[in-house]
């Protein structure tokens, strides 16, 4: 159907970046994979507890061994498990877990006390890492990536309800930005930020008590890089970051 909004009020459609996909096999396999992953994730099989054997873990979700030990070698590659012959599969400590990884990450029920703490920590390594992002965009990013980085800006209308439009714009933002800087290694540092950007997300946009995202904070990132102003996009991204940090502070006060 086409819109009745004149061109410059239309909402570009933003897809969610290809590397936040779920790095998952498929068919059988991804199943158990996502019911073990949220079966440790969410405290069933604790840190430190031998898991059921093989042949167990096939009875309770309906799949072979060979799916059960298939699925076993991608939770071990994102360490949640070790295997050895003396026990059999180990849950492994919190502390080993690749907590930026996003389907780690999603895993967790948005309740659990642990999505809180990941919040926090991450938003101390964002408040770190955007900000010099953004100086750095401002001074190497060009005119076409100033212009989608505006437009990804312009995409965020908290007031609706349609998170996963506001979410993928949000992720085109963030992603272009990092582009902007011309360095490989904080390139490369997208997926982190795409799975920090899914944890805000989950435990602060998500919630309705919560202070929506700031489309004002976006707009002021993208104008100040589109004016080439270093110091201005740094003070504009280190003040979007803000409520999340106020958020984080607050869990470590409770903490």
């Amino acid at each position: 159907m086409k819109s009745d909004l004149p061109s410059q009020d239309r909402k570009p459609e933003f897809r969610i970046p290809t590397e936040f996909g779920a790095s998952l096999p498929t068919g059988a396999a991804k199943q158990a994979v996502e019911i073990l992953g949220r079966r440790i994730a969410n405290d069933a099989y604790p840190q430190d507890m031998v898991m059921p054997t093989e042949e167990e873990l096939g009875q309770s979700l309906g799949v072979s061994r060979a799916t059960v030990r298939d699925a076993i070698k991608v939770l071990s590659g994102k360490g949640l498990v070790r295997t050895a012959r003396r026990y059999g599969t180990r849950v492994r400590p919190i502390e080993e877990w690749n907590l930026l990884d996003g389907d780690v990450v999603a895993w967790h029920d948005s309740t659990h006390p642990r999505i809180k703490r990941i919040f926090a920590e991450t938003t101390e390594l964002r408040a770190i890492l955007e900000p010099a992002a953004a100086r750095l965009a401002a001074i190497r990013g060009t005119q076409d990536q100033a212009k989608t980085l505006l437009a990804a800006a312009n995409a965020i209308y908290p007031e609706q309800v349609d998170i996963e439009r506001l979410f993928a714009a949000d992720c085109q933002f963030h992603v272009t930005l990092l582009d902007m800087t011309r360095n490989t290694v904080m390139r490369q540092m997208r997926q982190i930020i795409l799975t920090m950007l899914r944890v805000s997300y989950e435990f602060g946009v998500a919630n309705p008590e919560n202070e929506q995202v700031s489309r004002e904070g976006h707009l002021a990132v993208a104008q100040a890089i589109g004016a080439r102003d270093p110091d201005g996009a740094f003070k504009a991204m280190s003040a979007m970051l803000e409520l999340n940090r106020s958020l984080a502070d607050d869990y470590w006060r409770d903490f």
